[in-house]
């Protein structure tokens, strides 16, 4: 993977900047860390000097003067190594006891812990650059002597490097974790999205058969590539259905426009009786209103698959649209001497539109009664089943092949036993369109013989 492209990815550029606001996040952090450990380790060396010099102003007055010299010499040597440092000053002494050398100019001894200016002349035995500001305590004796007790820097320092060098370590540590966290979350986006665009580069050149490969971690770049592919799905789907559309308008709707030109040319080769210039129109309006019924039949799929029918979407009463269809096929089963019957439960409401649910509900009707036997029996059914309304329509008719159910519902597609009869194979698409409209479920059943066709609505 190119390091470049990865440094201008948004997911590197993001954990940059949440590099360096952790960075400066951690760093005042630490800054309040090291001011309060400062302020305790100072706190700390005032307690305990404040209570040294008690217990040696204590021991002045109690066991005398020699006992605090001798303890004050001893002291000096021990805590040397620990940076502790001693005076007694006596007024009428030319010698001084400790080792600390000489007084800090200007201090007084007022019982209180100070930062003093200690240069290193004052100190016994002293390094070079043990100089500095040392918290030091003085008090006044009862004979008028000056005790003073200091602690030196060095070992404050020490703890203080320490303490800077832990803190620089662990900011160092902390930005570098989270420049890889940063580094390894851009690979992984980056390849997700490469993924995504290696599938939309072969869909655009036509590949429409490409899917985006899922990672497996159900992740939002999974979710999304679902979609996606969901979306190239119902692509592929309506390119397909667009060609075969084609395909097909070109093949059936080439027959009747061949035959409206040979009739009307024929018609016209010589001089004909008026009537027969009537049948010859006649005619050419029944082929040019198959077209139109045909082309009307196309749209209303497309706007159906579409969702975007122009219709109005209201709550319909399916119970009352039933019943009237009823009565109108009723009319036409006697003329073709056919059974016509009907059970249909009261208050079944839905939304949708009522014009396309009553030419759906038309169409599965028509296709009931063209494919019966002369005495061919015919039943709409309509019940409530828990919250779903099943509409059904059944016959006896030639009905239709289990491995032909997905088949017919393609447009213009027609069974062998359907050749013989009128029709341009657009019905049934139409009830697949209407019912995925509707999001309403379309099943075929065998009904030994025949066929039942039902659509099964959500309340």
């Amino acid at each position: 993977m190119n390091p470049r492209r990865l440094l201008h990815t948004t997911a590197m550029r993001l954990a940059l900047r949440y590099a360096l606001f952790y960075a400066v996040l951690i760093a005042m952090g630490l800054g309040l860390l090291y001011l309060s450990t400062n302020n305790y380790v100072d706190a700390y060396i005032a307690a305990g000097l404040e209570q040294e010099i008690r217990q040696l102003s204590k021991l002045d007055q109690e066991q005398g003067r020699q006992q605090l010299k001798a303890v004050i010499k001893a002291q000096s040597r021990v805590n040397n190594k620990s940076g502790r440092y001693y005076l007694l000053d006596e007024p009428h002494s030319l010698s001084k006891t400790g080792n600390l050398l000489g007084w800090p100019p200007q201090f007084k001894a007022d019982g209180k812990v100070k930062n003093i200016w200690i240069e290193d002349n004052l100190i016994s035995g002293h390094n070079d650059d043990q100089d500095g500001y040392w918290p030091v305590i003085a008090v006044t004796l009862t004979d008028g002597s000056r005790l003073l007790v200091a602690q030196g820097i060095r070992q404050s320092e020490d703890i203080q490097e320490f303490i800077l060098a832990t803190m620089a370590a662990i900011l160092a540590v902390s930005v570098l974790l989270a420049l890889i966290m940063g580094w390894r979350l851009g690979r992984n986006m980056l390849e997700h999205v490469d993924r995504i665009n290696e599938t939309a580069q072969k869909v655009t050149v036509g590949d429409f058969s490409k899917r985006i490969p899922l990672s497996g971690q159900d992740d939002e770049f999974d979710e999304l590539s679902n979609h996606l592919n969901t979306m190239l799905n119902r692509i592929e789907t309506l390119l397909s259905g667009m060609r075969q559309v084609s395909d097909n308008v070109a093949h059936d709707l080439r027959k009747p426009l061949a035959r409206m030109r040979n009739r009307i040319e024929i018609t016209l080769l010589e001089n004909r009786k008026g009537d027969e210039y009537r049948h010859a129109m006649e005619e050419t309006i029944h082929d040019m209103d198959e077209l139109m019924r045909t082309f009307n039949a196309l749209l209303e799929i497309a706007q159906a698959e579409a969702g975007s029918f122009r219709g109005e979407w209201d709550s319909v009463n399916l119970t009352d649209l039933l019943q009237e269809l009823s009565e109108l096929y009723l009319d036409q089963a006697e003329i073709q001497q056919q059974t016509f019957t009907s059970s249909i439960e009261p208050n079944l409401i839905i939304d949708g539109n009522r014009h396309l649910l009553a030419q759906t509900i038309s169409n599965l009707l028509d296709n009931s009664f063209k494919y019966s036997k002369d005495t061919g029996s015919i039943h709409l059914k309509a019940k409530k089943i828990d919250n779903l309304i099943h509409v059904t329509v059944c016959d006896n008719g030639t009905g239709i092949p289990i491995e032909q159910h997905e088949k017919v519902l393609h447009r213009f597609v027609r069974l062998e036993e359907a050749r013989s009869t009128s029709g341009n194979g657009l019905g049934l698409s139409l009830v697949k369109a209407v019912a995925d409209l509707h999001k309403a479920q379309l099943t075929f059943d065998d009904n030994h013989p025949g066929l039942c066709v039902s659509i099964i609505f959500r309340l």
